[in-house]
């Protein structure tokens, strides 16, 4: 008895040690925005995941268009991130080490469309 008690605190040690127990389940969200004729679209805001990470990208769907795909921190304001975006091809990256609570994804140039997802 002594012997499987031992294994039970040696397995929750274990456990607790490398955060298996606390660690969160990631709610899993995107939001997406898009312009036809104007030049900015905002989409809704997103949680960051448990790993306090935020991906986004975005391109035009006319080739002759060119823009940004940015991120932004809603609670504070502030851009985290940023990229080139272009009619040619879809770009995306990922932006890690946030703190905030809620991201949103800011679109520039014409005829773009845009996702943010954690």
């Amino acid at each position: 008895m002594k012997k499987r008690l031992a294994q039970i605190v040696t397995t929750a040690t274990a456990v607790a040690a490398l955060g298996l127990v606390t660690a969160g389940t990631a709610s899993a969200a995107t939001s997406s925005c898009s312009t036809s004729g104007g030049t900015l679209c905002t989409s809704s805001s997103i949680p960051a995941n448990s790993g306090h990470q935020v991906c986004f990208g975005g391109k035009h769907n006319a080739i002759a268009q060119w823009g940004r795909a940015e991120l932004w921190d809603a609670d504070t304001g502030v851009m985290v991130g940023s990229i080139a975006t272009n009619g040619f091809r879809w770009q995306q990256t990922c932006t890690g080490g946030l703190y905030g609570q809620h991201y949103y994804l800011r679109g520039t140039g014409g005829y773009f469309y845009g996702e943010v997802w954690n």
